[in-house]
């Protein structure tokens, strides 16, 4: 994993992001849609599975089963019920990634706000102010945003999509993060009106793929019953991998299993196991 260039400060990315973004939105009148070109596809050159590039997950158990980690430069999608721990997941992901490797990253919620978020994740063991991760790693919030430009019915006017595109693509030019989490696919198609959402979506994942972002996206399991991913059933086949996470009960009783349904370029096992926090080590375990 190449070493990062240009350091990533979470404070100043936050404050210019919800001005730069705040602004836009409030001073244009029309914002122009984003061009976005088709990428190569992983991997390049003939270069067989063993050949790419890795980011490791972290989580005990699943990276020894699938070839040392996700393919650099993916687009994952991790799909589940409410409570089946998305959030918490994808967050050691990225926080491991970058406490244990020469990375940064920014996690984007519209959801939980970043104090909720921050506390949540701090309870666990997960201290982003840690010394160690502090300047790596960004939290940006647009719940607050989303909510006062619903009270000003201006949410309507917004080219997200395009705003949110080129948003990533301003901070991967400046900043140079590497990884992206995107909380949550549900909550930004409640801000965007998709006329053809298999483009839209495809728009947005080839322009994190062109950035050449690792990238995971949260997305609800949705259907008559509950086994279609994400919200137009089209999120699967765009990505690049898919890990599911179930929810079992049985009696009074329920148990988090995990599942790599889908990882191209990787020999991974099939299945799903039982997954828990081990907060001694800060990180999931599938053992």
């Amino acid at each position: 994993m190449r070493a990062i260039s240009k350091p990533c400060c979470s404070a100043v990315l936050e404050e210019h992001y919800i001005y730069d973004l705040t602004w836009k939105i409030l001073a244009l009148s029309k914002i122009h849609k984003g061009e976005v070109e088709e990428s190569t596809r992983l991997p390049a050159n003939g270069a067989g599975m063993s050949d790419v590039e890795r980011i490791p997950t972290h989580i005990e158990g699943l990276d020894e089963n699938m070839q040392g980690g996700v393919p650099q430069g993916h687009i994952c999608i991790v799909a589940g019920a409410s409570g089946a721990m998305k959030s918490s997941l994808t967050f050691s992901m990225l926080y491991n990634a970058v406490l244990y490797g020469e990375t940064s990253g920014i996690y984007v919620t519209l959801e939980q706000g970043k104090d909720s978020l921050r506390s949540h994740m701090a309870n666990m063991g997960m201290n982003v102010d840690d010394a160690r991760v502090r300047n790596r790693i960004a939290i940006i919030d647009l719940s607050d945003l989303r909510v006062e430009l619903d009270k000003q019915g201006m949410s309507d006017r917004v080219d997200w999509m395009g705003q949110l595109i080129k948003q990533l693509t301003s901070y991967r030019e400046a900043i140079g993060f590497e990884l992206l989490v995107f909380d949550s696919l549900g909550a930004f198609f409640t801000l965007t009106k998709m006329e053809n959402p298999r483009d839209e979506i495809f728009r947005l994942f080839e322009a994190v793929r062109r950035l050449g972002l690792t990238s995971f996206f949260i997305c609800e399991m949705t259907g008559d019953d509950h086994k279609q991913f994400g919200e137009y059933g089209v999120e699967d086949y765009l990505s690049d991998g898919v890990v599911h996470l179930v929810m079992e009960r049985s009696g009074d009783d329920v148990q988090r299993k995990l599942g790599i349904v889908k990882m191209r370029h990787t020999r991974h096992s099939l299945g799903y196991k039982p997954f828990n926090w081990k907060e001694e080590e800060q990180r999931f375990t599938i053992l």
